[in-house]
């Protein structure tokens, strides 16, 4: 789920999967692409600090394409070395998708509800309150403003950094989501994944801004931060789905 989470706040989005009536991921079984081509990637380094001060670390390569419907995630080191079973993930934004290609070569595919998970959304961000703070930092070369986002349910405080100006392949992205999933309660395209909740947060997915870091504090004193540490626009890279066989 730390994927999961981090993709979406790379959006804007803060998205817990709740209770298994509302789980919007329960329909197994469906067949990936044969294969996932990719033209950029965003590398994030996410750190976690306990209330005893004991850190670890995990770095994740995400990919994108032109036509924005497709994102792929690779785990590439964490700090204990430890093996996670998985080569690949992929998110197929516009079938709703999610699959889970294992080092057994073997792959799980699941489908979104897309009216389940706009329901999730937009209760959560419903208890959220995002502002714009004077704060600003430079990341990777792009100038960021920080927000704060409350959530008094979970007692979070974080500081997310959101670039000032346009990263092209959050801002396909973000177009994909939206045609996709158009949001439960409105029903239109300009929702910006179920974003409606928030117009600050609508603001920054269709504006195409990107979330470049963020540092989450708990009230136990629990610290995660998550900064970019690698950008490349221009790659070629394809991922070969038709290697692995399916589990179900």
């Amino acid at each position: 789920m730390k994927r999961l989470f981090l993709l979406l706040c790379l959006l804007g989005a803060l998205v817990p999967v709740s209770s298994a009536q509302d789980n919007p991921f329960g329909i197994k079984g469906v067949k990936a692409e044969s294969s996932y081509s990719f033209n950029s990637s965003m590398t994030y380094k996410m750190t976690s600090t306990d209330r005893k001060g004991r850190s670890s670390w995990m770095t994740n390569q995400y990919f994108f394409s032109d036509n924005g419907t497709a994102i792929g995630m690779k785990l590439l080191e964490t700090s204990e070395n430890g093996k996670t079973g998985i080569d690949f993930m992929v998110i197929d934004v516009g079938k709703a998708r999610i699959f889970t290609f294992m080092e057994s070569k073997m792959v799980m595919g699941i489908a979104m509800r897309a009216d389940k998970l706009n329901e999730s959304i937009e209760k959560e961000n419903a208890g959220i309150r995002v502002s714009k703070t004077s704060e600003t930092k430079t990341i990777m070369g792009y100038e960021c403003e920080g927000y704060s986002i409350k959530n008094d349910k979970d007692k979070l405080d974080i500081m997310m950094w959101v670039t000032k100006t346009k990263v092209e392949s959050m801002a396909r992205l973000a177009k994909e989501m939206a045609r996709s999933f158009g949001g439960a309660s409105k029903g239109n395209q300009t929702n910006y994944f179920a974003y409606n909740a928030h117009p600050e947060l609508a603001k920054m997915a269709k504006e195409g801004r990107a979330v470049l870091g963020y540092t989450t504090r708990t009230d136990k004193g629990e610290v995660t931060e998550m900064e970019l540490i690698k950008i490349e626009p221009g790659i070629t890279f394809t991922f070969k789905a038709s290697d692995y066989k399916s589990m179900f």
